[in-house]
């Protein structure tokens, strides 16, 4: 499909058209960039809600029924789900939607994507595929992060709400409270409810709160049951409430945060490998033969060659 025949389909919300963008942009295609500049003034429309957390906390079922209650509410959702990549062999199984049945027979666009390595929860090209997704008109994204551990937060960089999953059995109140991840989330999930230990984590996450900073807006801890739906309208609840806190004034003041970091990011990556191209492999090589014999340490290495 030729590259003006995908914009043309895409401004009619041609789904094969979103389905062979995603694919370009996974593959980091010099096509993507062409149709992305395109159609970008018809993207940004979308309420994006992330939700992050350990492996196993039930991301994938909470996702499937909040876009389940979304659609019944007269939403147009789309869900992408980013999936491990083996360091091995470079695969994912791209299982999530496995687990979504309920999103799938409502007809809901579901893409997994693989992590392909980059660090934070998500793939590197996420923010772009949550744009090409948007070119179907809905007004909600969903985005599922990797099991996330406690330093993987970059999900608030993309999110207009984010919600931290956890479930009973992962560890102690120092843990909790040690838990970096808990303080992006808007809203703190406590899945898993019929477990026992989950009101002594609620108790727990509720500590932790409070012995942060007060913020203006105080993340509400939410217990549910993915697996019969206990608590997911009241999660919904919770969403819309952060939503109407936002505003349109709030929200855009954290949009614009965020696309100064993702330019920082993207004129860094861009800058970098102008420079690498230019120094090119073999003055690395070359370099690096010398660190090894001895003959120079690699701070100096590194301001030799960016001298030179």
């Amino acid at each position: 499909m030729k590259t003006e025949h995908i914009i043309d389909k895409l401004k009619t919300g041609d789904i094969r058209a979103v389905a062979r963008l995603l694919t370009l942009i996974e593959n980091e295609e010099e096509s993507a960039e062409t149709i992305l500049k395109e159609i970008w003034k018809f993207t940004g429309n979308s309420y994006i809600i992330g939700i992050t957390g350990p492996p196993g906390a039930g991301k994938s079922t909470i996702v499937d029924l909040l876009a389940k209650i979304a659609i019944d509410k007269g939403h147009k959702v789309g869900i992408l789900a980013v999936d491990p990549t083996s360091p091995f062999s470079g695969g994912a199984v791209l299982g999530d939607r496995l687990r979504m049945n309920s999103a799938q027979q409502s007809g809901i666009f579901i893409r997994s994507v693989a992590s392909r390595g980059h660090l934070g929860g998500l793939a590197s090209t996420t923010r772009f595929m949550i744009n090409a997704i948007e070119m179907l008109g809905n007004d909600i994204t969903l985005v599922e992060t990797v099991g996330a551990g406690q330093g993987d937060v970059e999900i608030v960089q993309v999110a207009d709400t984010t919600i931290v999953v956890e479930v009973p059995g992962l560890g102690d109140e120092v843990q909790a409270q040690k838990a970096g991840i808990l303080e992006i989330g808007d809203i703190l999930v406590v899945n898993k409810g019929d477990r026992p230990g989950s009101d002594r984590l609620t108790k727990e996450l509720r500590m932790m709160l409070s012995l942060g900073e007060k913020k203006e807006w105080e993340s509400p801890i939410v217990t549910t049951t993915a697996t019969n739906g206990d608590g997911l309208e009241i999660l919904w609840e919770k969403i819309n409430e952060h939503q109407d806190y936002l505003g349109d004034n709030k929200r855009n003041m954290m949009r614009l945060k965020r696309i100064n970091y993702e330019l920082e990011n993207q004129v860094s990556q861009k800058l970098f490998t102008k420079k690498m191209v230019q120094i090119g492999e073999n003055e690395i090589q070359r370099m690096a033969e010398r660190i090894l014999k001895r003959e120079i340490d690699p701070l100096s290495a590194v301001e030799k060659i960016i001298r030179e």
